[in-house]
């Protein structure tokens, strides 16, 4: 017969070790970092999700919402601006600000070019930057070692995860590369463009492609691991598409 306090204590164990594991331990704020985090916490942990539309990023946060990014052990953001409810919404207390990864920190964003004066930013970032699967690689590889902080423990599991995503987005970038015909380089400057990542990154002649923007935040795809491939992919599609439509408006 198990002794009570035996008992006791392999429940609080079991306990803990589930809660350990819950969606509380990280919170990432929009669903293409949420899919990317997934796929590296893929048998560790499952990240929450913090906004499911694009309206919620500048409304405050609900009751429940609030006590998420509270109880958090980590929170992944793109930048300060970009998520301005979250930004209101974060706790003031000494030592906070080392839960909070914010990617723009360290992962370049391109600015748009003034449509006038085209050797001149507007000094507003893209802050999407997941659409270029080079600078998607750049915050897997920012958030692998960040992730592995909060779970040291499955060290492995996350590095042999990070290492796998990243070979998948460069094999995306060949395939994109492939699938758009892009013409070798970049171009310096893309004004007036509502793609610019896509356009900058794969040198399309049509830079104005509203469905290809509208379908950027996958807010309407069931959230999880395999969002981001199926988005790029999406957009891909939706890019070949405005690549044939002469209604688009063509790169100066």
């Amino acid at each position: 017969m198990i002794h009570p306090l035996r008992l006791v204590a392999a429940l609080s164990i079991l306990i803990f070790s589930a809660a350990s594991a819950t969606a509380e331990g990280v919170v990432v704020t929009v669903p293409p970092l949420h899919s990317l985090v997934g796929q590296l916490l893929h048998g560790v942990a499952e990240p929450e999700l913090l906004y499911r539309s694009p309206d919620q990023l500048g409304t405050p946060l609900a009751p429940s919402a609030r006590r998420r990014v509270e109880d958090a052990d980590m929170i992944v953001r793109v930048d300060r601006t970009f998520e301005r409810s979250l930004h209101q919404a974060l706790p003031t207390t000494p030592g906070d600000h080392l839960r909070m990864l914010t990617l723009a920190d360290t992962v370049p964003r391109l600015n748009a070019a003034d449509p006038v004066l085209l050797d001149r930013s507007t000094g507003v970032a893209d802050s999407r930057l997941w659409l270029d699967p080079r600078l998607a690689k750049a915050a897997v590889a920012r958030l692998g070692p960040n992730l592995v902080r909060a779970y040291p423990e499955h060290t492995e599991r996350i590095l042999d995860n990070e290492t796998a995503l990243k070979a998948r987005l460069a094999e995306l970038e060949t395939e994109m590369r492939e699938a758009l015909e892009t013409l070798p380089g970049v171009p310096l400057h893309v004004p007036q463009s509502d793609v610019l990542y896509l356009a900058w990154r794969f040198n399309l002649n049509r830079t104005h492609c509203p469905e290809t923007a509208r379908a950027a935040g996958g807010y309407d795809l069931p959230p999880g691991r395999d969002l981001y491939f199926a988005l790029m992919q999406r957009i891909v599609e939706a890019l070949k598409r405005c690549q044939r439509d002469p209604a688009s408006v063509p790169m100066n």
